[in-house]
């Protein structure tokens, strides 16, 4: 989408004003510029609208590329799936992933996607939908 940019108004119309959301989990101080900083999409303080990113590679639609959104997902197969999941990796010897779950998903579901940490790992804890799920990586 083009003639879009921070202040202006909202293509859903719903009079809200674009921005960028605050950063979170920045890392400049250790490597600038951090991903989580140059990774922030515009969003809208009205309706919740969220840019999406530009494409990696130009191609038609019969390529194998395809839009990518902010947050991933993964389809487990019968009716499961994990989504909206980001991780933290701030203390430098753990990731927790936090993020949403639908259908019967069980904790070795969520490990299987995930993978193990080198030295093990924490959780999952599970409830309401949502997941929390700590590798231990040092």
């Amino acid at each position: 989408m083009s003639g879009i940019e921070e202040g202006g108004a909202c293509p859903e119309q719903c009079g809200g004003i674009l921005h960028n959301p605050k950063v979170e989990n920045c890392s400049c101080h250790i490597n600038p510029p951090c991903s989580a900083c140059t990774d922030i999409l515009l969003a809208c303080n009205g309706c919740c609208w969220e840019e999406e990113r530009k494409p990696l590679k130009a191609g038609d639609a019969s390529s194998a590329f395809w839009w990518e959104r902010k947050k991933p997902s993964h389809d487990l197969g019968g009716g499961k799936s994990i989504f909206d999941y980001d991780y933290d990796s701030s203390s430098g010897s753990t990731m927790v992933f936090k993020g949403r779950y639908e259908g019967d998903v069980t904790a070795a579901d969520i490990i299987a996607c995930l993978g193990d940490g080198t030295f093990g790992h924490r959780g999952p804890t599970m409830g309401r939908g949502h997941f929390t799920y700590t590798k231990i990586t040092d």
